[in-house]
């Protein structure tokens, strides 16, 4: 059963979603929710599509950091363009609202979010948001 997964389609999710919350959610729960439920050879070939990157450097980081983060996990290679300079803020953006939160961001971050300086809030990366182990800070 082929299933539909698209990281160019995330990419255009950048540009066409306004709201910011809605990116979000949509980077954080539901691409790792549906990279989680496709095959491995289904994610080993998602993986090779690049989205294009869309000039919101925060988002393109986002989405680069998120992408590393679930190929490591999942023990697929990293894809190569998540290397690209354009994927990488030069100053850290803490996603969180709250203070706690934020400093529970920068403390409890994986690895490919330290790398990209976006740290979202620890208590979104976990098993029900498609983390192939549970993760807890």
């Amino acid at each position: 059963m082929q299933r539909w997964f698209s990281l160019p389609a995330y990419g255009r999710l950048i540009a066409e979603e306004p709201d910011e919350s809605m990116r979000y959610r949509t980077f954080i729960r539901q691409l790792p929710r549906e990279f989680h439920s496709l095959s491995h050879a289904e994610q080993a070939a998602a993986l090779e599509e690049r989205p294009e990157l869309t000039g919101q450097r925060r988002w393109d980081s986002f989405l680069a950091a998120i992408v590393e983060h679930i190929a490591r996990l999942h023990d697929h290679p990293v894809p190569g363009w998540v290397d690209e300079p354009e994927r990488f803020l030069e100053r850290p953006w803490v996603v969180s609202t709250t203070r706690l939160a934020g400093l529970e961001s920068v403390l409890f971050a994986p690895a490919a979010f330290i790398r990209h300086s976006v740290f979202p809030d620890p208590r979104d990366l976990d098993a029900r948001g498609g983390e192939k182990h549970e993760w807890v800070p």
